[in-house]
């Protein structure tokens, strides 16, 4: 049943439409993450307040009263709850465009000088045009540098506030008939990253005892923006003021105290990234750090950055210096809602080795679902490539050759529309193959919307097959609707072939 909002109670006689809004909670606790998903804490994760604003694209007037969402309006432990906003009938005869801003824990942003606190009574320029940065407001001071004070760098998450979370969609088309009106899936998401960490060395005894201390980390400065847009349609929302690149970044630098006790462990290079999944990864290095097997500086929140992070590390060993130096692969790595792991370790002969990954820290991609009738895909179709023989034929081209015996496995993740059909047609010599199924149940309460697909030689054949292939095209069907997927489903197209 939806919830009653303010806007509802305050409609107007002649407000008998209403634009449908879904909203998909986090999970609180005991949640498990999909492949391809970087887990939060409970503390990363936690909502505490949401608005959603919506005006029309054209003169950029409000729709209706923005929808504001308190605590006691989410639902228990996460999940969906659907709630609508009054609109007039006139609108829903004409359906124009729409802007929809959404915005999560308005009070830990701690806007930047200049900017207005986001209220209901904000209006579009207001919202659009919203940053922050560096700022007086504790506990979080805006996540930059702290002005130089290192006591203002943030590293936990206020149980009261949360961390703030956005989402803007342009231009969006407003579908439906009659009373009732919905606009496509909008994402929310962080609008702050996170830095890591972590160290170990293997054990040395006897006359090859070596002491080994870090002295400090220091990340080079000009790197972590000065402002920072509230809500973006872009992959970050770094706010560029001046004809200088540098007047737009942070002059100072971070620098983190060093540690005198490493943590030892037999087999360090163990735990090297090596192309997991992020969940089962992050597992590994939690793990290690609950046996002892390894140091963790724990986290630290920042703005986003557009910039290939970068920095020294100052380390001992029996006294005597050394520096290393560690640079993030690509400039841009480092955008709203990612993890940067370091991991350090030393083995014998105690030159410091870095291992470094970033990772998409997505697990709290809560849908905003404004139609339950929307094509959400978690993960594109991918093809196990033990379980065939896979030749890249050109960019984002397979040729899949089936073993002798085996099945070709291959797995999307499709999350809605709940009770859809994900019909998987096969095109090319057909009869040859068996795709199983050809039909699935799109169910994200099932193994987390995951759905397998198996491809195989046609048992029932018996002649010269070789040579034969089929490619995999995806639909869904939700109601009356047939939804092409391939769009969202397929970025690599795989050639199965006998």
């Amino acid at each position: 049943m939806a919830c009653e909002t303010k806007s509802q109670l305050q409609r107007s006689p002649e407000e008998e439409s209403a634009l449908g809004i879904a909203i998909e909670f986090p999970e609180m606790q005991g949640v498990k993450s999909s492949v391809g998903e970087l887990p939060a804490s409970d503390l990363e994760n936690v909502i505490h307040t949401l608005t959603v604003w919506v005006f029309r694209s054209d003169d950029k007037t409000p729709v209706s009263s923005p929808l504001e969402l308190d605590e006691e309006d989410f639902p228990v432990g996460g999940g969906v709850r659907r709630y609508s906003i009054p609109v007039s009938n006139a609108f829903a005869a004409e359906k124009p465009p729409v802007d929809v801003f959404v915005l999560a824990n308005a009070a830990s942003i701690g806007l930047a000088e200049g900017t207005d606190a986001l209220t209901t009574d904000s209006d579009w320029s207001a919202l659009h045009d919203a940053f922050f940065g560096d700022s007086d407001t504790e506990p979080y001071y805006g996540f930059g540098l702290g002005g130089g004070n290192m006591n203002k760098i943030v590293h936990s998450v206020d149980p009261d506030l949360g961390l703030p979370m956005s989402a803007y969609g342009q231009e969006m088309a407003v579908e439906g008939e009659d009373l009732v009106l919905r606009v496509r899936t909008l994402k929310l998401k962080r609008m702050v990253s996170r830095l890591r960490f972590v160290f170990c060395k293997t054990r040395t005894e006897g006359d090859e005892a070596e002491e080994v201390a870090i002295k400090s980390i220091k990340m080079k400065p000009y790197l972590i923006p000065l402002q920072e847009y509230v809500f973006t349609s872009r992959t970050t929302g770094i706010r560029i003021t001046e004809t200088e690149l540098n007047d737009n970044y942070d002059e100072r630098y971070y620098e983190i105290p060093g540690l005198e006790t490493i943590a030892e462990n037999d087999n360090p290079e163990a735990l090297i990234y090596v192309n997991q999944d992020p969940i089962t990864y992050d597992n590994l290095l939690n793990e290690a750090v609950d046996a002892g097997k390894l140091t963790d500086l724990g986290y630290t929140y920042f703005r986003e950055s557009d910039q290939r992070l970068s920095g020294t590390i100052e380390y001992e060993v029996d006294g005597k210096s050394r520096v290393h130096e560690f640079n993030m692969a690509t400039a841009g790595d480092f955008a709203r809602n990612h993890t940067w792991t370091v991991f350090g370790y030393f083995l014998s002969g105690r030159n410091l080795q870095l291992a470094l990954n970033v990772l998409p820290w997505d697990y709290n991609l809560f849908n905003v679902d404004f139609s339950e009738e929307s094509l959400n895909v978690k993960s594109k179709f991918r093809v196990d490539e033990t379980s065939a023989e896979l030749i890249e034929t050109s960019k984002d081209h397979y040729d899949v050759h089936l073993l002798p015996g085996l099945a070709a496995k291959g797995h999307l993740t499709i999350t809605t529309p709940v009770g859809g059909k994900l019909m998987i047609k096969p095109s090319g010599n057909t009869k040859s193959f068996v795709v199983d199924p050809t039909v699935a149940f799109i169910d994200p309460t099932v193994n987390n919307g995951r759905i397998d697909i198996l491809v195989r030689r046609n048992p029932d054949i018996d002649e010269d097959l070789t040579g034969h292939y089929i490619t995999l095209s995806f639909s869904v069907e939700a109601g009356e609707r047939v939804i092409d997927a391939n769009t969202e489903a397929v970025d690599i197209i795989y050639k199965f072939i006998l």
